[in-house]
């Protein structure tokens, strides 16, 4: 039963990565306006921010192997982090050759704010649930 779980949270998270990629290459110019700002930030930024917030908490479902002990869970957010971060700079990159769309950093910045406070919450959620139902780490 655990094994057909962990495959379903690894197809979600391969279905999850084709619609990161499919937002981010796609042309919405014509149905949605990212050009204006919201509070003061572009909105493209907050659309960059909100894409990549779920990539940590969906790969911390999909590799539980990665996260049983403290020492393994740092090694989870780094890795969640870097690989995070390279997808980004990756379609950045893509985005620079193509035609309709064009490369910001900021966007990169932007992606590497969602990931790094989606690992935050991630981790203020484990201590707070280890502390409640008393929860030890599996060695």
């Amino acid at each position: 039963m655990r094994d057909r779980l962990h495959f379903i949270l690894k197809a979600i998270f391969v279905i999850y990565i084709i619609g990161l990629c499919f937002c981010c290459f796609w042309n919405f110019r014509s149905s949605i306006d990212l050009s204006t700002e919201l509070w003061g930030i572009p909105k493209d930024k907050i659309a960059h921010f909100c894409l990549f917030f779920p990539f940590p908490i969906i790969f911390y479902l999909a590799f539980p192997k990665l996260r049983k002990t403290p020492r393994r869970y740092l090694k989870f957010s780094i890795l969640a982090l870097v690989a995070g971060t390279a997808l980004g700079w990756l379609i950045e990159i893509i985005q620079g050759w193509s035609g309709c769309r064009s490369k910001d950093m900021a966007d990169l910045l932007a992606d590497i704010c969602g990931l790094g406070a989606s690992l935050l919450m991630l981790q203020i959620f484990q201590a707070f649930f280890r502390k409640k139902w008393g929860l030890r780490e599996e060695k």
